[in-house]
């Protein structure tokens, strides 16, 4: 990473007007401070969207959208078996 450069998450929403659902790259800051707003009708009336995801690491996997205990790139049941 450049000095000086500050990696800025994605985060999704939804208007709550238009229902334009739409991802903006912003600061913790611009986000508290409530300076998102639609993309498509500019309303400030957003929801944040949280999507699901999973991940692997060495024997263990863990699943934000699932309580089962196999890896989501395969049905082994073991990272090691599919390099996840």
């Amino acid at each position: 990473m450049k000095k000086g450069k500050i990696d800025m998450p994605n985060y999704n929403f939804e208007c709550q007007d238009c229902q334009e659902a739409f991802e903006v790259r912003a600061t913790i800051k611009e986000m508290e401070e409530g300076k998102i707003s639609c993309i498509k009708c500019n309303s400030k009336n957003i929801k944040r969207i949280f999507n699901g995801f999973g991940f692997c690491s060495g024997k263990s996997s863990s699943s934000m959208n699932s309580s089962s205990s196999s890896c989501n790139s395969c049905s082994s049941g073991s990272c090691s078996t599919c390099g996840g």
